[in-house]
C-alpha cells in the first residue's frame, strides 16, 4: 500500500501531493573517464621523473662499492707492497667482475680491477677500479665510474668521460 505524503501550503489549507526527490548517487560515466586521463596524464608525466630519481640513488651503491675495493686494495698493498687485479685475493668472490652489494638483492652494478695499459701505470704502482651496469641501470645516463689509487673520480655520461663523481 502506497501512502502519499501531503502538505499544507502556505496560502491556505489547500492539500496537494509533494513528490519525492531523486537523488543521485553516483558518478556519470563521463565523470569517471575525466579522471580516469588526469591520472594517466599525471602518471606519465611523473613515472620517467620517478625513475631518474631512483637510478640516481643507486649511484650511490656503486660509489660505495668502489671505495670499499680500494680500501681493501689498499690493505693488500700495505700487506704485500703491490696491487692486484684479482679480487678475490683481498675478499670476493670473482677475480673479475663482482656484484655490488646494495639494499636490494637485486644487482645493479659490478665492479673489478682493469688489467694495467703497459707504459701507463704499472700494477705495482696504482690501480684503476671500473663499474659497469646492470638491468635497468643501464638505461641511466651515467654508465660507468671509475676510481683511481690517487683518488681520482671519473664518470661517462652518455659517451663522455668528466671529471669527479658529481
Amino acid at each position: 500500500m502506497v501512502k502519499k505524503v501531503s502538505k499544507i501550503s502556505k496560502s491556505g489549507n489547500n492539500m496537494r501531493p509533494v513528490a519525492k526527490q531523486s537523488y543521485s548517487m553516483g558518478f556519470t560515466l563521463i565523470e569517471l573517464m575525466i579522471v580516469v586521463a588526469v591520472i594517466a596524464i599525471l602518471a606519465a608525466i611523473a613515472y620517467p621523473s620517478y625513475l631518474d630519481s631512483v637510478r640516481k640513488a643507486r649511484r650511490a651503491d656503486v660509489q660505495q662499492g668502489l671505495m670499499e675495493a680500494a680500501h681493501k686494495l689498499e690493505n693488500f698493498y700495505a700487506r704485500n707492497a703491490t696491487y692486484t687485479t684479482d679480487l678475490t685475493r683481498v675478499g670476493y668472490t670473482n677475480a673479475e667482475w663482482n656484484d655490488v652489494a646494495a639494499g636490494s638483492n637485486t644487482v645493479w652494478y659490478q665492479i673489478r680491477v682493469v688489467p694495467p695499459v703497459v707504459g701507463t701505470c704499472e700494477l705495482v704502482n696504482c690501480f684503476v677500479l671500473e663499474s659497469q651496469s646492470l638491468g635497468d641501470q643501464a638505461n641511466d645516463p651515467v654508465s660507468k665510474f671509475t676510481l683511481g689509487s690517487t683518488g681520482e673520480k671519473q664518470r661517462i655520461i652518455n659517451g663522455v668521460t668528466k671529471n669527479g663523481w658529481k
